[in-house]
């Protein structure tokens, strides 16, 4: 079946579907008019009610493809499919509902990217699902959100400005809010359950990925090994809490197996403001510890699920509505990649002496962040196939890595800079 529709986002009506919504109406009028689009969710009612509200933003939905869809429902999964090049996940939690979507996108030849945090649910698709992929020539893309595109972006762009050989980057992250912090953060209720099922498959996460992956692809240098918690320009940082490691990892050993290009050792770290801030760092350590082993038992994970601000000693609440925009404006991101390697020339079996700073930056990290990474990743397949893989679940360090994904990014709302460069 010829496709008619260059992109599908599914699960639409949701908070984060709304924002890729918005903010795809928005680049498809000013700056991709070639490119068609639709929308497909549960609820057709829910679907025109985008449209309807549509007015209040003064965006424009003209000629949209609107498709309900059941995504438990086979033959409904692959007919809405059958008409998109490319369809964007925004539906959750993906360890859930993920896997038929994906199947149904190898079956019908339809590239698929997702905002996906969910580390065992990505490695479950690598097992599952690559080999599939790439014999279709279906490009499976996980986690292209701010989980992990300002990371693999990042390495992108400071690979391709190193101009020499990259071996370590040591990457700190900082959350930044532009007013006073607040005492309780406000999330969207779709995104504290995936938090949820993070903590739910932390330990098969582990266990899958020594299954996979059960040795580096090369020895760990030395200055990669660092204590729990270290100092770096006058503060004291500690493993950053998220996806990147493991996803820049994959990249890697991907750009490795298929390329030999020389594997890049990465670790990602964060920090506070303030010294005293540390003993909540450590108290939070101890909590998350004890509720990851408490995850397990389906009666805690669903006080965790309706009582978030109880569980988290009031440091939480979630909501329908999520955060407010003003919420999401103040919040910014800084990622700073710290690369070391050998000059062009230079014999890869001495000591490392060139260096390089990079920045990615932004605002709104959970959402429009979120929402403009996944179009532009979307938008990426359509542009450039030809110099992507052919196929396969392949996290986004790889699968862009041959592409302009960085320009694209930083038309819109990421800035890219060289911070230092020895």
């Amino acid at each position: 079946m010829k496709k008619t529709v260059d992109i599908i986002v599914l699960g639409a009506t949701g908070f984060t579907g709304q924002c890729t919504v918005q903010q795809l109406a928005r680049l498809t009028q000013e700056k991709y008019c070639d490119i068609t689009w639709g929308i497909a969710g549960r609820s057709k009612e829910k679907l025109h009610k985008i449209i309807t509200n549509s007015d209040e933003t003064g965006l424009a939905f003209k000629n949209l493809t609107i498709i309900e869809v059941d995504i438990e429902n086979e033959e409904s999964l692959k007919k809405m499919l059958d008409v998109a090049k490319v369809v964007i996940n925004c539906t959750g939690p993906n360890s859930v509902l993920s896997p038929p979507i994906v199947k149904a996108c190898i079956e019908t030849g339809t590239h698929y990217v997702d905002i996906s945090a969910e580390m065992f649910h990505i490695l479950n698709l690598y097992k599952n699902y690559h080999k599939a992929a790439e014999d279709a020539n279906v490009l499976i893309i996980p986690s292209c959100g701010f989980v992990a595109i300002p990371a693999e972006a990042g390495m992108i762009y400071l690979d391709k400005q190193f101009k020499g050989t990259l071996n370590t980057v040591q990457c700190y992250v900082e959350l930044l809010m532009q007013s006073a912090v607040p005492k309780v953060f406000l999330l969207h209720n779709g995104t504290w359950t995936s938090l949820v099922s993070v903590l739910e498959t932390f330990k098969q996460h582990i266990a899958l990925k020594k299954e996979l992956f059960p040795k580096p692809i090369e020895l760990v240098p030395e200055e990669m090994n660092k204590s729990l918690f270290h100092r770096h320009k006058g503060r004291t940082w500690f493993p950053y809490p998220a996806t990147e490691n493991d996803s820049v990892d994959m990249s890697q050993r991907y750009l490795y197996e298929k390329t030999k290009k020389k594997p890049v050792h990465f670790k990602a770290y964060t920090s506070v403001q303030y010294s005293f801030q540390l003993i909540g760092v450590l108290f939070g350590i101890l909590v998350l510890y004890l509720y990851h082993y408490l995850s397990y038992f389906s009666c805690f994970r669903k006080l965790l699920i309706n009582h978030p601000r109880l569980m988290t000693l009031g440091s939480v609440s979630v909501s329908e509505k999520g955060p407010t925009e003003q919420m999401r404006k103040d919040t910014k991101f800084r990622f700073v990649l710290n690369g070391r390697g050998w000059d062009i020339g230079q014999d890869t079996k001495s000591e490392p002496t060139k260096k390089i700073t990079v920045k990615v930056s932004g605002q709104d990290p959970g959402y429009d962040s979120t929402a403009i990474a996944v179009i532009m990743c979307a938008i990426t397949i359509l542009k450039e196939k030809s110099q992507m893989p052919n196929g396969g679940v392949i996290m986004p360090g790889a699968a862009f890595y041959r592409t302009d994904i960085v320009d694209r990014l930083t038309s819109d709302c990421y800035l890219f800079e060289v911070v230092q460069n020895e």
